[in-house]
């Protein structure tokens, strides 16, 4: 997903979480297709943007932390 575009649209923010690697994490909305499209995961610092697996983010911040996403050096969305 291009970073750059998305937060051009202004989206709706769900929320933040600072998750196990100190990346802040950012959710929002899609800002088209709104809650018909997955939650969108966005780190600012590396400029990168993902749709996540899930259309809700109470299993992405649950404190189990067993879907919590990060992003990797390729900048890939990984969970756990």
């Amino acid at each position: 997903m291009d970073y750059q575009k998305l937060i051009s649209l202004n989206p709706t923010s769900y929320g933040k979480i600072v998750n196990s690697k100190n990346q802040e994490i950012e959710f929002y909305e899609h800002p088209l297709r709104g809650d018909e499209y997955p939650v969108i995961a966005v780190c600012h610092v590396l400029e990168k943007a993902e749709a996540t697996d899930f259309f809700e983010l109470d299993d992405m911040t649950a404190s189990h932390k067993e879907y919590e996403p990060w992003f990797d050096e390729s900048g890939e969305l990984n969970y756990g």
